[in-house]
């Protein structure tokens, strides 16, 4: 399965989506998901990432990072389906662009003889209208759109290698 970014434009939202397929089943792989405060142990563009409630996850559990090269990101779980998937949206941070809303959104799918489709859809409408479709377009995008594969391929990476 390549690990392109399908990149989607729908009334000043931006969507950047990657699928992979790792070789795991897919409890293995949602046992390293459902712990969002350690993404920084496969997410290569995470300095340091930590839970910042007391619930370490499901809908209101908020999350950290430290991202490379720079800035932070807070966090909270929106959406949770225990095994499948779950929805996190960006509350707050530093050095991030101006932004309306964004978000990150994992679904897991079970492809049989344990290997695990993996979708990571990271979406975000900027602020300032006109001008911020503008910028997204020559400044944002083109940086943004890096990020979900590495996520995923660093997930696949880390899932793999504990199976071995």
């Amino acid at each position: 399965m390549n690990n392109s970014v399908q990149i989607k434009t729908e009334k000043g939202r931006t969507s950047l989506t990657s699928l992979i397929e790792i070789d795991a089943k897919k409890s293995d792989v949602w046992d390293i998901l459902k712990l969002p405060g350690k993404v920084d142990q496969f997410h290569p563009l995470i300095k340091k990432s930590f839970m910042t409630t007391e619930a370490q996850n499901g809908i209101g559990a908020k999350r950290h990072c430290d991202l490379l090269p720079m800035g932070q990101m807070d966090e909270i779980i929106t959406e949770w389906d225990e095994g499948n998937a779950f929805t996190i949206k960006v509350t707050g941070g530093k050095m991030l662009p101006p932004h309306q809303f964004m978000q990150g959104r994992f679904e897991l799918k079970e492809m049989g003889g344990d290997k695990t489709k993996v979708t990571f859809t990271f979406s975000y409408r900027l602020k300032y209208g006109a001008l911020g479709r503008i910028m997204d377009a020559l400044l944002i995008r083109p940086q943004f759109k890096q990020a979900p594969p590495k996520y995923v391929e660093g997930l696949k990476r880390y899932v793999e290698a504990r199976r071995n």
